[in-house]
């Protein structure tokens, strides 16, 4: 869909003329952009919410339920399949490739073909959750606004993170968890200057979605004190289990996916349909296991799921069904069942230890509650925004200390197992490699110092043009620092002094012709920084100078330092880890010696 360039309009033109004019119209985007994720979270929410209840797809499948689904599913299929690809699944990978690979730019079409194939898909029963979409459909929203107001590129990018942040904000009623979530794992930045635009977004979208649905928590508040230190135990026990089955999880959801986009390559349409067949078969064996899986995470954190036979039933079906439903590539995200499969692996070993400990143990929902968050912290990789969300969900203080207990032994032991979230994961998959947070946080690390050259030849503010063209012959430096008595008060180019003696201006004075205007960096900032000043100001050298005085030169750092440093410091790294992985197979070979 091509976008009016609404700039052409004279009137709009005088409007959206100027950095300060565009820095308006951004924050009214914004605002906008919160308030369109809302609309669309809760009319998701409100729509399919009616459609299953109304047609029983909730539930074990009546023939009418049956009928329903199969023409729903069909349709959100062909759209799929036929019409528009991008729709499928989560839509959280594609917003990433989005904000990576094309600046932002969403098409409006497929945002749209995105809010329908999603309502379709999640009111026949599949086992898969709205929250993903919402946040792609806003996202969509976010960049088509940007380029309907014909944003910079730089805006439209922030638009998009602006409407994803908003999307989770109003589908969860979280916004600070929102804000993190986008920062942590669509952004992929914490420090991301979009920061606030994020934050306004979250806060807007919350609002709007409390003013149209009520405002309370998405599940029940508990009632959770910690009765014995002992107990913290048993949570540890829970983070545990999700370091290990989280990954295995997201094995099991890649594998199904490879098999099935091997198996049925050309015929999307009938995995399709055959996962909805599936659905309501497991509708007459185990229902609860239909859907997002709100309702039974409603049931396990206010106790009412006590039984281990059942609690561990039910995830087995969610671990299985959830994966065959989104490897099948109907509309749906992962985010709902992720905390479901925790909810319930959380109920699970809250329920062993009632019964066996019951004088040092709380109820069971809250064990359920802990399982959330530690099971999203090893499939999504996003700790801080588990933590920030189980709290807001709930609005529960006392349970932040078994949370982050759990959280911090999930995510680093499934850490060791798998780096990538399994949104990484599947763009892997589909042969789409993003950029890490490693790549920034090298150039984040490594700092001017580390990449500078000291030893800097300088020229003398007094000596002319002649006498300076004979010292740098030979030398093959595209520019120079002028000092003058000790103080750098300019620098000037190669270019410029050959110009110069073209002219035939061989007695005029360096100081006369450099340029006063420094543009200088400080020796303990980031090669980041550095490089964003090489690209700002389209220059070739930075002059590094003390913040304790800005004229004495302390050295100078080209783009060629950086790349060189950057290099040096990949293949020490590399070297330690051949170094480390060579005395571990030593160790393990002296002690299988020892044993013999």
């Amino acid at each position: 869909m091509k976008v009016p360039q609404l700039w052409k309009i004279p009137i709009l033109k005088k409007l959206i003329q100027n950095e300060i004019t565009e820095e308006r119209t951004y924050f009214a985007l914004t605002l906008l952009t919160g308030v369109s994720a809302a609309i669309v979270a809760v009319f998701l929410h409100k729509i399919t919410y009616f459609l299953t209840d109304f047609f029983g797809t909730n539930r074990a499948f009546t023939l009418e339920a049956f009928l329903y689904g199969g023409i729903a599913i069909f349709a959100s299929g062909w759209i799929t399949t036929r019409m528009f690809p991008s729709t499928s699944g989560s839509g959280i990978p594609g917003v990433r490739v989005a904000l990576a690979v094309y600046h932002g730019n969403i098409g409006f079409g497929p945002t749209i073909a995105k809010l329908l194939t999603s309502i379709l898909s999640l009111s026949t029963g599949v086992s898969l959750g709205r929250e993903g979409p919402t946040a792609a459909i806003a996202a969509g929203i976010g960049s088509f606004f940007g380029n309907f107001f014909s944003m910079s590129k730089k805006r439209v990018k922030a638009l998009v993170a602006v409407g994803a942040a908003g999307g989770i904000a109003a589908a969860f009623n979280t916004p600070i968890a929102a804000v993190v979530f986008t920062l942590e794992e669509v952004v992929g930045d914490l420090n991301a200057k979009v920061l606030g635009s994020i934050i306004i977004s979250s806060v807007t979208a919350a609002i709007t979605a409390s003013a149209l649905q009520g405002n309370h928590a998405m599940f029940s508040e508990l009632a959770y004190t910690l009765k014995d230190p002992k107990e913290l135990v048993f949570y540890l026990l829970i983070g545990l289990s999700c370091a290990f089955l989280g990954p295995i999880w997201m094995n099991t959801v890649l594998k199904t996916r490879a098999m099935s986009l091997k198996l049925f390559k050309g015929h999307r349409l009938t995995i399709i349909m055959m996962t909805f067949f599936l659905v309501a078969l497991v509708s007459y064996v185990e229902p609860e296991a239909l859907g997002s899986g709100h309702s039974t995470i409603e049931e396990a954190l206010l106790s009412l799921l006590k039984d281990w036979k059942v609690l561990l039933w039910l995830f087995a079906f969610k671990f299985f069904l959830t994966a065959i439903c989104y490897a099948s590539g109907v509309s749906g995200g992962l985010f709902l069942p992720t905390l479901m499969l925790g909810a319930m692996l959380g109920g699970f070993v809250g329920s062993f230890a009632g019964q066996w400990f019951p004088e040092i143990t709380s109820n069971t929902g809250a064990y359920a509650l802990v399982g959330m968050g530690a099971f999203f912290a090893a499939v999504i990789r996003a700790p801080f925004t588990s933590i920030i969300m189980v709290f807001e969900l709930t609005r529960d203080y006392n349970i932040m200390l078994p949370l982050m207990i759990a959280n911090v032994v999930s995510y680093s032991i499934s850490g060791r197992i798998t780096k990538e979230s399994i949104y990484e994961k599947i763009s892997e998959q589909d042969g789409i490699h993003l950029p890490t947070r490693e790549d920034n946080e090298v150039l984040e690390t490594l700092l001017v110092e580390d990449a500078m050259v000291d030893d800097v030849i300088s020229l003398n503010a007094k000596d002319t043009i002649e006498d300076v063209s004979k010292n740098i012959k030979g030398k093959r430096f595209s520019g120079y620092p002028v000092l003058k008595n000790g103080h750098l008060i300019g620098m000037i180019s190669t270019n410029e002094i050959n110009m110069q003696i073209a002219k035939g201006n061989k007695e005029v004075k360096i100081e006369d012709i450099c340029t006063k205007q420094i543009i200088h960096i400080y020796q303990d900032q980031s090669l980041l920084v550095a490089l964003h000043k090489l690209n700002k100001f389209q220059i070739s050298r930075i002059p590094v100078v003390s913040r304790l005085n800005d004229k004495r030169l302390i050295g100078i750092i080209t783009a060629e330092n950086i790349v060189s440093q950057f290099g040096y410091h990949i293949q020490e790294e590399e070297k330690k880890e051949e170094e480390l992985e060579t005395l571990e197979e030593t160790l393990q070979e002296s002690k299988s010696s020892d044993d013999k």
